[in-house]
């Protein structure tokens, strides 16, 4: 007997959609066999349901303070929002203070993450002090599992900009110890400028975010890192991608065998800049900015033709309140937006139900492809024997309305809010225990693991 079968689903394996059991032993996948025919100790049916290898979100930040403002969620409850939407790993972020040692904020990452977290997870490694010092770091980070620096090319305000001299130092030392670079890759003085301008001219309404975040300003920083990454041999992986002229640089980097990768996220693909006009406009500014609805279209013909790699949360739990507290103008409200929860339902509605994207593209962007892009490809991100049993049991046809009442956790606000979606986790699988039924959470605080990853493989262009 084994420990567990989900029975009679459609499952998405790596070669396709079919009719199947999924067997579980202990913690991994036991088996794949013809539906009906799993024999286990539990059962759940998923007779008309989709079984999908459990989502890999790599862009999250979970228990974080930014613009003077502090997230709802921490490893425990982000974690159990992520479960409740499939989501059963993440990749977080550990913070290099200016002055301080790289390996001395990681560590702080873990005692804070590991007695609580709830998911299995990686944290990339923010980097904001290139040094001699720093630098001979990196090899014994990369021994801690680390296998991501994340560089900010803008926010010099809060101590996170890294100058491009520094930058391309890093890439040189992360190319030799094995670390890939993940990049919020904007032209910190065009937005400075534009911005100091704006807001000297009274021009502060949530619209001027966007205007004084024109697409040059995104496209410039992705060609600049290209060229980077180019010459020193590190691999890239842009994050947020929105401006549509910057897919064409990121496909013909791919093209060249650079390796680079980029993702979108959630927001940018259900909302378009219409949102800050809304009387509530403030809840909607995050960086990069929501863009146009022609551009919105680019990045869906990406995201099919496979030239993005990942769709991603880029998760930040600021309640409705700490939203509101720079209401006053676009230069005091704390960037970004929740939406770990929403990312399952929200892609598959938009992708899948409304034809832009195939249930095994999603699968890719979803889950697969994250997994193989950040290194732990080799145990996550497919439904296969001898992979972790994680997996997401959906209904393709219940249909419920998104907004706060369906949030876990008191954020106060939901970016989705009134939006009709499909595709909401009915089961959540973790490690081969149904952590999540019906909304309802059933692990324990704890239960989720630190990844130590292994080199990256970056999927061909389709």
């Amino acid at each position: 007997m084994n420990d567990l079968v989900i029975a009679n689903g459609t499952v998405v394996l790596p070669e396709g959609p079919r009719l199947a059991d999924v067997v579980i032993r202990g913690e991994t996948i036991a088996g794949i066999v013809d539906p009906g025919t799993g024999r286990g100790a539990q059962i759940v049916d998923a007779t008309g349901r989709i079984v999908l290898p459990g989502g890999v979100d790599p862009h999250v930040h979970l228990m974080v303070g930014f613009m003077g403002q502090r997230s709802v969620y921490d490893f425990e409850s982000g974690g159990i929002a992520a479960l409740r939407g499939g989501t059963t790993t993440i990749v977080d972020f550990a913070l290099q203070r200016r002055g301080g040692s790289m390996l001395a904020g990681f560590r702080h990452r873990r005692k804070q993450a590991d007695p609580v977290v709830t998911l299995d997870y990686g944290l990339h490694q923010i980097v904001t002090d290139v040094n001699a010092d720093t630098l001979g770091e990196l090899a014994a980070l990369r021994a801690e599992g680390v296998a991501s620096l994340k560089v900010y090319m803008i926010y010099e305000e809060d101590g996170l900009k890294v100058e491009d001299g520094a930058l391309y130092a890093l890439m040189q030392q992360a190319a030799k110890d094995d670390l890939m670079l993940v990049l919020h890759a904007e032209n910190a003085g065009i937005i400075e400028r534009l911005r100091a301008e704006a807001v000297a001219a009274g021009h502060t309404h949530p619209r001027w975010h966007a205007l004084t975040r024109p697409p040059i300003t995104e496209v410039e920083a992705i060609s600049r890192a290209i060229q980077f990454s180019g010459d020193t041999g590190c691999g890239i992986h842009i994050l947020h991608l929105v401006a549509g002229d910057g897919v064409a640089l990121i496909e013909a980097a791919r093209r060249k065998g650079l390796p680079v990768t980029a993702e979108t996220c959630t927001h940018y693909l259900a909302l378009t800049d219409e949102a800050l006009e809304r009387p509530n406009a403030h809840e909607f500014v995050a960086s990069p900015p929501l863009r146009s609805a022609d551009n919105q279209l680019v990045l869906w013909d990406a995201l099919r033709r496979g030239v993005l790699n990942a769709v991603t949360s880029d998760e930040v739990s600021y309640s409705a309140a700490a939203k509101a507290m720079g209401a006053a103008s676009f230069a005091t409200i704390a960037n970004g937006c929740t939406g770990i929860e929403a990312r399952l339902p929200v892609l598959y509605t938009l992708g899948v139900a409304e034809g832009r994207i195939s249930l095994e593209r999603f699968t890719e962007l979803f889950s697969t492809w994250p997994a193989q892009i950040f290194g732990f490809g080799d145990r996550k991100g497919r439904i296969a024997p001898s992979y972790d049993a994680d997996l997401v049991v959906i209904d393709p046809q219940a249909k419920r309305t998104i907004g706060t009442a369906t949030d876990y956790g008191a954020i106060g606000y939901n970016p989705y809010e009134g939006m009709e979606l499909t595709g909401w986790a009915t089961e959540t699988i973790y490690r081969g225990q149904v952590v999540v039924k019906d909304g309802t959470f059933l692990g324990r605080a704890g239960q989720g693991r630190f990844l130590h990853r292994v080199a990256p493989q970056r999927p061909g262009l389709s």
